[in-house]
């Protein structure tokens, strides 16, 4: 496919048709005519001998001689590599596979899943990155993917993965599929502790402390240039800041059960104490000014430039701030902090835990024992070897040793022949491999963000799935994300915000409070 077409997939009776966005140019409808139904798509060929729901699953993984022949969707960040490289060698030899990778470039990998599921054409395993989108709802209940849940406990590192992320990946209560694990709390501040040392200031503890290090970064002359040229905290369009001072503030991830009833976090009197907060440091000139039309580049450009004091951002990027600073400014020196205590202690936004899933087709995926195989590739790549190999790289090549610790030799050689795309097979975290030669920033923050896990407040609508939000939520979302920003920016009022909430429930908010309830009622979680 080409260009920016993008298209919805619906499945009734068996029948899969893709039809093109409203809003798009007018071209009608493209019906792929695909008949899958519970025939086709489903074993397609050979029966389901899967366990039922709540199953054991005691049976072990069977052992084979013969090398799997594995096909693989996933995405890529780079050039795809050959399939000769040494790396798939590598993997290959070690989970006794011969696999074959689609690389799908990230741009256009959302509408490729969907019209390689509408061709009935469907590889052995395949990522999806959000398994609650409606088409992939809509494939999964017309039985198009296995359920592996029953299974996991054969497997040694399968059977360790998280079971609240497991959780989070659920539909009607099933696991059909592999997550990919990411750390659960990886936001905090990252700003400038030698700007902080400049103004006299400690590292901040509470909301105020904040307050007053932005005000200082800003009005102070933390650089000693003799000029009032920086500004505080810069931030971007999509605000992703305001998620951890909110949670600062003591509003709910996303959602909170309120009542019984699932509450969405911007009807909360935190949220909005949160916004203003924001409102206060925009009219004091304390962030940015053109934050609404800033992107991630831009932001990370007022840090690396010097412009900017403090950046609420994922605190792994602490080292490549450091690492450019020190370049351009030298003296320049970066710290971390992430537990501010607010009105309820210290908390912090908790993640899904995952970032896409991998998930696998009964019409490519025949019998039992196949899938049994391919469960056992992927707990074979999770294998600390493996975990390295996709890590780090090769010895030699990618990386060496010092004081017995890997350093890469040439890191933008590792990412593109590994780290853009091998890596995007691994389902472990991708700090499961061996720690490194680490500066102390690194060894800090890494520490931080484990132990944040125990502050972290969790969204509990994530295991859930409401058909409204599914279908209507890109609609939804910017309702109360323009009504913040115009909020911040002083163009909209506390009438106006409550009328942006109005505006939201009429138009199908309500509708996703009531499913949400509905489903958190019937499951207690």
């Amino acid at each position: 496919m080409t260009g920016k077409r993008s298209y919805n997939m619906i499945i009734r009776g068996g029948n899969i048709t893709m039809t093109r966005k409203a809003g798009m140019r007018k071209a009608g409808i493209a019906t792929m005519g695909i008949m899958v139904g519970a025939a086709a798509l489903l074993a397609g060929c050979g029966s389901d001998k899967s366990p039922a729901a709540g199953g054991t699953g005691n049976s072990s993984a069977p052992e084979t001689k013969q090398p799997l022949k594995l096909s693989i969707m996933t995405l890529m960040y780079a050039e795809p590599p050959k399939a000769d490289s040494d790396v798939q060698k590598k993997i290959e030899e070690y989970t006794n596979s011969k696999i074959d990778i689609s690389w799908v470039p990230n741009s256009s990998y959302k509408e490729k899943v969907n019209v390689t599921i509408a061709s009935g054409e469907l590889p052995k395993a395949l990522l999806v990155q959000n398994n609650k989108d409606s088409n992939i709802l809509s494939a999964v209940r017309a039985g198009v993917f296995w359920e592996v849940g029953p299974y996991l406990s054969d497997y040694p590192n399968l059977s360790k993965m998280n079971k609240s992320v497991f959780d989070n990946i659920k539909v009607d209560g099933k696991i059909y599929g592999l997550y990919r694990a990411r750390d659960l709390t990886t936001y905090g501040i990252i700003f400038r502790s030698d700007w902080l040392k400049n103004v006299g200031l400690s590292q901040p503890k509470t909301i105020d402390d904040l307050y007053n290090v932005f005000k200082a970064f800003t009005l102070n002359d933390p650089d000693k240039n003799g000029k009032q040229d920086t500004v505080g905290l810069t931030e971007e369009k999509a605000m992703d800041g305001f998620g951890v001072i909110a949670a600062y503030m003591g509003a709910p991830n996303g959602w909170e059960v309120k009542d019984g009833k699932m509450s969405p976090d911007f009807l909360s009197p935190e949220y909005y104490e949160a916004m203003k907060f924001y409102k206060r440091l925009y009219d004091e000139k304390l962030i940015k000014q053109d934050f609404p039309v800033l992107n991630t580049q831009q932001k990370k450009d007022d840090i690396n430039q010097g412009k900017a004091g403090a950046v609420i951002s994922n605190l792994i990027d602490g080292a490549s701030y450091q690492a450019s600073l020190t370049k351009t400014f030298p003296g320049a020196d970066v710290d971390v902090v992430s537990r501010i205590t607010g009105p309820k202690g210290e908390r912090t936004p908790g993640g899904l835990g995952y970032n896409s899933v991998f998930m696998f087709p009964k019409s490519s995926v025949k019998t039992e024992a196949e899938l049994k195989q391919i469960l056992g590739f992927y707990d074979k790549l999770s294998d600390q070897k493996m975990l390295d190999l996709l890590g780090w790289g090769i010895e030699g090549r990618h990386y060496k040793l010092e004081e017995s610790k890997p350093v890469f030799i040439d890191q933008k050689l590792q990412d593109t022949e590994v780290g853009s795309s091998y890596l995007q097979l691994q389902v472990a975290k991708y700090t499961a491999k061996t720690t490194g030669k680490e500066t102390p920033l690194m060894e800090k923050y890494g520490k931080m963000i484990k132990e944040n896990e125990s502050i972290a407040v969790g969204n509990p609508t994530n295991p859930l799935v409401s058909e409204t939000q599914t279908t209507k939520g890109s609609e939804l979302k910017p309702i109360i994300d323009d009504a913040r920003t115009k909020f911040i920016l002083g163009k909209l009022d506390e009438a106006g915000w409550k009328q942006a909430i109005d505006q939201w429930r009429k138009a199908g908010g309500d509708k996703v409070i009531e499913e949400f309830s509905s489903q958190y009622g019937k499951t207690g979680k």
